[in-house]
């Protein structure tokens, strides 16, 4: 266990150096947790939409995607990701297609606190270039009834009309158990956009709402939520629902 989590550790840093314009998509996007279970496997479908103003992006813009996370061995995970968009006054067309690799590094059990590091590639279909290399720091603090979610996002575009430069992103969850099987609380996102042109806070996108999710039976589990945004540069709206079938 020391020995993998030097390595990794090791490999997070120099990626995080190494992969130096934001890959993600908030309102199909997720506080992730590090965690990974062998032989397990989570298909899951997700919608989010977004409000904003007129002359946004982000206005009226529905997403979808789909993953297929697949557990290999007790701290290693693949994940298959299919994305697509819906933009204003648009039909809906694929978006990207994505492989995200998963490592479980630290167990709570030992440490007091799961965390774990994912390195993914995605490919944005036809002319919706750049691509994008990213790497993420996950972790998951359990409190009792409470449950602290923590990531830390670094994005770098790749291929033709690629940008210079880091993305980065924070993300925040803290949830209470509310039952046995649903849990209720309270999420943020924080896109500061490319750090090497780092823009003021009014110009990036934050978000803060409540999020509530749970076991439905049969294997299928849901998350739903709102947040509003707190920035000028992030959409006024954002709904999202995801549903998934863990085997």
């Amino acid at each position: 266990m020391i020995a993998r989590t030097h390595t990794f550790l090791f490999f997070g840093i120099f990626t995080v150096c190494l992969f130096t314009a934001p890959a993600f998509a908030g309102t199909v996007s997720s506080v992730g947790s590090p965690t990974v279970t062998k032989g397990k496997t989570k298909a899951e479908i997700r919608a989010g939409y977004a409000k904003a103003d007129d002359n946004s992006s982000q206005d009226e813009r529905l997403r979808f995607r789909e993953q297929i996370d697949h557990g290999l061995t007790d701290w290693y995970a693949l994940r298959l990701v299919l994305q697509q968009d819906d933009r204003k006054g648009d039909n809906i067309e694929h978006g990207s297609i994505g492989l995200s690799n998963r490592f479980y590094i630290l167990e709570a059990e030992k440490y007091g606190f799961d965390f774990g590091l994912r390195v993914e590639y995605t490919h944005a279909d036809g002319d919706k270039t750049p691509h994008s290399v990213a790497t993420g720091l996950y972790e998951l603090v359990p409190m009792g009834e409470y449950e602290l979610r923590m990531n830390q996002l670094f994005s770098h575009d790749v291929g033709e009309d690629a940008n210079d430069g880091v993305g980065a992103e924070l993300r925040f969850q803290l949830t209470r158990e509310i039952s046995e099987t649903h849990r209720l609380g309270l999420e943020s996102f924080n896109d500061f956009g490319n750090l090497s042109e780092l823009s003021g806070y009014s110009a990036q996108e934050h978000e803060i709402g409540p999020v509530l999710k749970g076991k439905i039976g049969h294997g299928f589990s849901y998350e739903t939520g709102y947040r509003a945004g707190i920035s000028e540069g992030a959409a006024d709206h954002n709904v999202k629902f995801f549903l998934s079938k863990t085997f």
